[in-house]
């Protein structure tokens, strides 16, 4: 029986600090290399960071842009700054697959595959524009609830693959006790 072919991934994300959508995209990496695929993951090292908020497995190769503070930045020029930071330093051509978490990590490459965990809403028009384009730009979309998913039927059109965000059950256990019963305080 012929094995599948080992894919290069990555995934980007605008931030190292404990995010959802920074949570999914490392549990994403890690299961990802729990199946033989190689994976890289892109992100943006605000304030300094130039490591994630948790260790992450070694077989996951990080990639962290700086991105310092600049005192007196409104939040508009921000975001284009923080798209523009990692557009310039992922080069996304050498990887089978880019996947997007948010909409400043879809804007920063040309292709790709994105998770829309949720339709937001936003007044700033830089960011808008930024939520408008990571909705529409990318060629395939997953949404982790039916819900989602109906939002992006209904708004744009897009059809999505829903997948549901899964749960670490070892993650809860010690909480489970013997017999599988929720702990009760004393």
């Amino acid at each position: 029986m012929r094995q599948p072919s080992r894919l290069s991934i990555t995934l980007l994300t605008y931030s190292t600090k404990p995010r959802g959508s920074v949570v999914h995209t490392l549990a994403l990496a890690e299961a990802l290399v729990d199946t033989g695929q190689r994976v890289t993951v892109w992100a943006l090292g605000r304030g300094g960071d130039d490591t994630f908020f948790r260790p992450v497995d070694p077989r996951v190769d990080l990639r962290i842009a700086p991105f310092p503070d600049i005192a007196g930045e409104e939040f508009g020029p921000r975001v284009l700054r923080s798209i523009q930071v990692l557009r310039d330093a992922c080069d996304a051509t050498g990887y089978d697959v880019v996947h997007a978490q948010d909409c400043i990590s879809a804007n920063a490459v040309n292709r790709c595959v994105r998770t829309v965990h949720h339709i937001d809403h936003f007044t700033t028009p830089e960011l808008a524009a930024c939520h408008e384009r990571a909705i529409v730009n990318p060629y395939a979309h997953v949404c982790v609830s039916a819900a989602v998913a109906a939002e992006l039927l209904d708004g744009w059109g897009i059809t999505a693959t829903v997948i549901p965000n899964g749960v670490e059950a070892q993650r809860f256990a010690c909480a489970a006790g013997p017999a599988g019963v929720a702990a009760r305080a004393a």
